[in-house]
């Protein structure tokens, strides 16, 4: 078990979908996050691929993904745009869609909750003032930090964005 940690992407998924099947897959979808995005219906075209490998494989997405989302013993500090980065990257990556999510933080700057508040298309996202500080509000949040993905990989620049 212990050479599991040199362990390449085609090997680690090797022990949960066999060889042929983890090169499949891997060529198919190109890397890790395009793999983790696929359903379970894309995930079953890939010969080899039935419901029990599909389960197997999204289970180990979702244990990875709540790994990353572990209590501690103390609420994580998000103080800087790198730590709220760090802390919510792995979750956001799977996103296909633009997703608002919302950080209650405490008067120290510890994470009180954090909330999926929307979700809207590949690049456009609604969301009501109402439902962002309603929240704040009911959890007696001192700040918040607004979340969003960018499924698309697109950007765009803020001054572009004012000039919409």
């Amino acid at each position: 078990m212990e050479t599991l940690a040199y362990a390449n992407n085609t090997e680690l998924l090797s022990a949960l979908a066999g060889k042929p099947v983890a090169e499949a897959l891997l060529n198919k979808f190109g890397g890790l996050t395009s793999l983790a995005q696929a359903s379970f219906d894309e995930l079953q075209q890939v010969h080899g691929v039935g419901k029990s490998k599909a389960a197997a494989i999204k289970s180990a997405f979702l244990l990875a993904q709540r790994l990353s989302k572990e209590t501690y013993a103390e609420a994580p500090l998000l103080d800087t745009p790198d730590r709220v980065a760090d802390l919510l990257r792995e979750e956001n990556r799977l996103y296909t869609v633009e997703t608002l999510q919302v950080a209650y933080l405490n008067t120290r700057r510890r994470l009180i909750a954090v909330q999926n508040l929307c979700q809207g298309t590949l690049d456009t996202l609604l969301v009501s003032p109402l439902v962002v500080f309603s929240g704040a509000i009911s959890k007696r949040a001192a700040a918040l930090i607004l979340i969003h993905n960018h499924p698309s990989g697109v950007i765009p620049h803020p001054v572009l964005c004012r000039m919409a």
